[in-house]
């Protein structure tokens, strides 16, 4: 046995351990790519690191460190990480306190955090970095005066990964985790399949392939015609003519504005369409774009970026239900994925609906 297993150990016999701290990872290298938007909106750097540290402690107005590693304090909320005794995983809780939005902000197109990766460290005390007691005032000696800095006294690490979103409020967001055990099943078929419902990632290169023009949010907003914030400032109209090749054709967002550079900053008019696209992943769902109709004039880009204002943009999204699939493709076109909508009308649009085909279940035959 180690020094360092020895002393673990003893505080773990102990009838009066020190205090015992918990700290927190979460693993954010499974949607990295996004979170570059996040800085032009906001200035949040999450992109600086993979992994974001956190615990409920606090030294003084200072973070945590531990293994040489800071952990920010922050109002936390665990629980249900014991093992039970009827054979199922604990399914542990999480709370995280949510000021000014800021978690909303980054798991806002970032599918609630699902899949990501939560370690939950725990160790005493005084076991804790010698970097914590640092106040000349206080502790003279600079080191730990409640025992022995040891990075290597401490309890196994629980890792889990987020299971689902639970709740969201302007107070906190709360989580379920799950055992990386259960990840372990396999499911036959890979993919669940539906009747009336569309598990395709939207726009992607695998499965969906829709590349056209946009035509609805997910709560089936017109997008094409009607979507003003003010009919004074004219209607809303996205021209077909002004994106002949669809998807190829829309510009993607720039903090500058359209057609604007770091020297001469523009803006974005009513009816202008953007796209986004990651640039820093290999993963196709990651890489699919992500297209926007602006609905309102502005000036300052930067403060309007089209995944957080809903006053100045609409996203174009699938409800996933035919009748939204049915409206983005027309199978008897030479290349069904590929070709963007005619024109933007009700021959169109009818002619389109009319036609009853689904790409993610393509020539099956399901009918409205």
């Amino acid at each position: 046995m180690s020094k360092s297993e020895a002393n673990l150990n003893k505080q773990l016999s102990s009838l009066q351990p020190d205090a015992l701290i918990e700290l927190f990872e979460i693993d954010f290298s499974n949607m990295q790519e996004n979170f570059e938007q996040l800085k032009d909106m906001y200035g949040i750097n999450v992109g600086a690191d993979t992994v974001y540290r956190f615990c409920s402690s606090v030294n003084s107005n200072n973070p945590i460190v531990w293994q040489g590693k800071s952990y920010q304090p922050m109002p936390i909320m665990a629980e249900g990480f014991e093992s039970k005794n009827d054979g199922r995983f604990p399914r542990p809780k999480l709370v995280v306190a949510n000021p000014d939005g800021i978690f909303s902000r980054i798991i806002y197109n970032n599918n609630d955090f699902v899949g990501c990766k939560i370690t939950r460290k725990r160790t005493y005390v005084r076991f804790l970095d010698d970097e914590n007691f640092q106040n000349k005032n206080l502790n003279s000696e600079g080191k730990n005066p409640f025992g022995q800095s040891d990075r290597d006294s401490y309890l196994p690490d629980d890792v889990y990964y987020i299971n689902r979103k639970m709740s969201e409020d302007k107070n906190g967001i709360s989580f379920e985790l799950s055992s990386p055990l259960e990840l372990k099943n396999s499911w036959l078929p890979a993919r669940k399949l539906y009747a009336n419902l569309c598990t395709w990632t939207y726009r992607c290169e695998i499965g969906c392939g829709y590349r056209g023009l946009p035509i609805e949010t997910v709560e089936e907003q017109d997008l094409t015609e009607g979507f003003e914030l003010n009919q004074s400032a004219g209607p809303g109209i996205v021209s077909a003519s002004d994106y002949p090749a669809g998807l190829d054709d829309i510009p993607e967002w720039s903090k500058h504005g359209k057609n604007g550079s770091p020297e001469s900053s523009t803006g974005y008019s009513l009816n202008d369409v953007v796209k986004i696209i990651s640039r820093t992943s290999d993963n196709p769902y990651h890489r699919a774009p992500q297209v926007f109709v602006c609905i309102q004039d502005h000036i300052l880009p930067a403060d309007h970026h089209p995944f957080f204002d809903k006053e100045y943009w609409l996203k174009d999204d699938c409800s996933k239900t035919l009748k939204s699939c049915k409206r983005r493709f027309d199978f008897e076109a030479t290349n069904e994925f590929d070709r963007p909508l005619k024109e933007h009308n009700k021959a169109s649009k009818d002619s389109i609906l009319n036609f009853g085909a689904f790409p993610g279940v393509a020539g099956y035959g399901y009918e409205m």
